[in-house]
């Protein structure tokens, strides 16, 4: 996730400021949040996926793990989509869906900790954290009851504060990157 090219640092900040809205958003009112956020929620994850689509199609020749950020743009998109249609009888499939998305992009962190070694530990640590939470939520959905909608904040607060550290180290990288020096010789006669 590192090798973005040097236009693009400040889409992750652009993902994760949205997830980080969504989650306060879920945290200020989690008893109805599933069904009276779940529009807003699906209008975040299509902002989302539009994003990372964008971002994936931008880096196609800077990256090599451009059909990855594709795929999960197109992954939150058909979240989002979901959300916005029918909200209510989306309520109920929340849980499988949040863990899905959830357990998908652990796995990628994951993977990327291990391409990478650029903040290696942040992804290592948010890659397990949203994994085993996504997969708890995932296959015990009644366990957790109305808390479900904290631990999708949760996840989506980690996922956040993930997309905007490694938006300001992006912007880091492409700050401490030299300028080409251009060497201009005139041929006299």
């Amino acid at each position: 996730m590192e090798e973005q090219s040097i236009p693009t640092w400040y889409l992750p900040l652009i993902k994760g400021i949205v997830m980080i809205l969504l989650a306060f958003m879920i945290f200020a009112s989690p008893a109805g949040a599933l069904i009276a956020w779940a529009f807003y929620i699906g209008i975040g994850f299509v902002i989302t996926g539009m994003v990372l689509i964008y971002q994936g199609f931008a880096g196609r020749g800077a990256e090599e793990n451009w059909t990855w950020k594709i795929f999960e743009g197109l992954l939150d998109m058909f979240i989002g989509f979901m959300l916005m249609v029918n909200p209510l009888v989306t309520a109920s499939i929340i849980p499988f869906l949040f863990g899905l998305w959830g357990a998908f992009y652990g796995i990628a962190l994951f993977i990327d900790a291990f391409a990478h070694k650029e903040n290696q530990f942040v992804k290592f640590a948010a890659s397990l954290l949203v994994f085993w939470i996504s997969t708890f939520i995932m296959f015990n959905p009644l366990l957790f009851g109305i808390s479900i909608a904290i631990w999708i904040a949760i996840i989506m607060l980690i996922v956040g504060i993930y997309s905007v550290i490694l938006a300001f180290n992006l912007k880091k990288l492409v700050i401490e990157e030299p300028e080409p020096e251009i060497e201009i010789e005139i041929e006299s006669d």
